[in-house]
């Protein structure tokens, strides 16, 4: 993480530079903050849900839901977790980061965020508006199975990785 903000940090600074020596900073300023109002509440309020499920959510409770030993059942369970967390990547990454600290098995985890990215349900109203239902349907068919078997391989190959 601190690599990362580290390196963003960088580049906000030389862009910074940049956009100073073109004239053009404080309308880049402008935008970044109406940015930042409009994004923070969802953050805030992402972290919130996060820190609450930490510790309302029994660690017992995801190791027999997405443990080990849950097996195929807990990379179903993952999958369709997957498909229907909302709030973008503020939620995903940090319920991703949470099953690994309880000890979810690594095909579940796997499983989860391979779901969420690709199928995202929230998404799904805009899909059916620009592209129809008929090829959204299409797509669903021929998508829904990539989770499972990226669990399946991740469990195959790497469950000797523990978090």
């Amino acid at each position: 993480m601190f690599i990362t903000t580290l390196s963003i940090g960088i580049l906000a600074v030389v862009l910074s530079v940049i956009a100073y020596t073109k004239g053009v900073h404080i309308s880049g300023f402008n935008d970044a903050y109406k940015t930042g109002i409009r994004v923070l509440p969802i953050i805030f309020c992402a972290f919130v849900v996060i820190g609450m499920l930490n510790n309302l959510i029994p660690k017992d409770a995801i190791k027999s839901l997405a443990g080990e030993e849950t097996g195929i059942r807990g990379i179903f369970l993952a999958t369709f977790a997957g498909i229907v967390t909302p709030g973008g990547t503020f939620v995903a990454l940090p319920i991703t980061g949470m099953l690994l600290k309880f000890n979810a098995s690594i095909g579940s985890v796997v499983a989860y965020i391979t779901a969420y990215s690709i199928f995202d349900i929230t998404r799904m109203p805009i899909e059916i508006s620009f592209l129809g239902w008929k090829f959204v349907l299409v797509k669903w068919c021929c998508v829904l199975i990539i989770p499972i078997i990226g669990g399946l391989i991740a469990r195959h190959f790497f469950s000797w990785v523990h978090f």
